[in-house]
């Protein structure tokens, strides 16, 4: 965890940092591709239901033995029991009605556009009471009242900016705004703003203390995204032009970062035309580069996007070949996490604990990005 934090605080710009993971795909999705979307039943009330899954596929981890590799994952479990109530949930507070579908591995869910006229706006409102508000915190009571402390918490995104306007107008329209931009826009983007911090910082009130518990590290638990500062996606920016993102998101994910003191963007390989403007935002606690199927991947374009963000820290994911390789030819940027997938299986503990010894040594003078002026 010390490594973690000092990365965070961009204390290791000639230094890398390095996590394995055991699987055969060299993605994050686990979508199944070409995979029919059928519609799913969801209890979203039943938490016990939803607590025992996870602690079988805690329980089901822990047999992979990686607890005795030296690198630099926290070993911690994590969690998401927010992620039951999916993208549809922003959309559900404000009235909008919430569909659950699966392909077979993941359930999704959406919701039916809430303004499909302007002259509605000003009925829209945050509230507290709201019985989706009551049913996401009552959700993380429970967890952090039943856990037992055996794992972290994750929280939802801040879904907030373009993302909520999607769950507000629909996605067509908009996107018809994102170009358009309507004198309303602005409007609808500040009360996404405001909900998306108000509701971060009421969930982060509940397992604040039960995370600082199950982490016992200050700047850990301070810097990371768990409660320490927010997730936040750019899933609908990553479907404009970087020209929308530049003109109105960039202002508004500013205010946010301003507001919370930091946040953790994930950027998808479709939005990675969008690093460069991101890269100049302050108060940015890391940006995470999510490969995706059928774009561009973030490693080969590893010293490119290191110089386009500066010193912010960034994460991104590698086959193990290619990281061991990169190592080796010292031609991989500080500053970075690497996520190193384990095609065929894990390696020997040995041999991994041999490799993190040279992760550590690793230095990088020519390649390390260096703080915007």
């Amino acid at each position: 965890m010390d490594r973690n934090a000092s990365f965070w605080k961009r204390q290791m710009s000639e230094q890398i940092l390095a996590s394995f993971i055991t699987s055969n795909r060299v993605d994050h999705t686990g979508v199944v591709m070409g995979k029919k979307l059928v519609e799913a039943e969801i209890d979203f009330d039943d938490f016990e239901s939803l607590l025992r899954r996870y602690e079988r596929e805690i329980d089901e981890g822990k047999k992979n033995g990686f607890s005795r590799i030296m690198d630099d994952d926290m070993r911690i479990p994590v969690i998401y029991p927010e992620l039951e109530f999916g993208c549809g949930q922003m959309g559900a507070i404000f009235g909008g009605k919430i569909h659950a579908v699966k392909d077979g591995v993941h359930t999704y869910t959406f919701n039916d556009p809430v303004l499909e006229d302007w002259s509605q706006i000003d009925k829209l409102k945050f509230d507290r009471e709201n019985r989706w508000v009551k049913r996401i915190l009552n959700c993380l009571k429970f967890f952090v009242e039943n856990g037992g402390r055996r794992y972290a918490i994750q929280l939802f995104n801040v879904y907030e900016g373009a993302d909520f306007i999607v769950s507000i107008r629909g996605s067509t329209q908009a996107f018809y705004d994102l170009i358009d931009e309507p004198p309303e826009l602005r409007r609808l983007y500040e009360l996404g703003y405001k909900a998306g911090v108000e509701l971060y910082k009421m969930r982060k009130k509940i397992v604040k203390k039960y995370n600082e518990s199950v982490f016992d590290h200050q700047d850990f638990s301070d810097l990371s995204c768990f409660h320490g500062v927010p997730l936040l996606d750019m899933d609908a920016y990553a479907l404009c032009s970087p020209k929308v993102f530049e003109k109105i998101g960039f202002e508004y994910k500013q205010k946010l970062l301003n507001d919370l003191k930091g946040a953790k963007f994930h950027i998808h390989g479709a939005g990675y035309k969008i690093v460069p403007i991101a890269g100049h935002l302050e108060n940015l606690t890391e940006i995470f580069l999510f490969d995706d199927p059928t774009s561009p991947k973030a490693f080969p374009q590893r010293l490119e996007l290191r110089k386009q963000t500066f010193d912010i820290p960034l994460e991104m994911f590698c086959k193990f070949k290619d990281f061991k390789k990169a190592l080796e030819e010292k031609s991989l940027p500080g500053g970075i996490k690497y996520n190193v997938f384990l095609e065929n299986g894990p390696v020997e503990i040995e041999n991994l604990n041999s490799l993190m010894t040279e992760v550590r040594k690793y230095r990088t003078t020519e390649l390390s990005a260096k703080a915007k002026k």
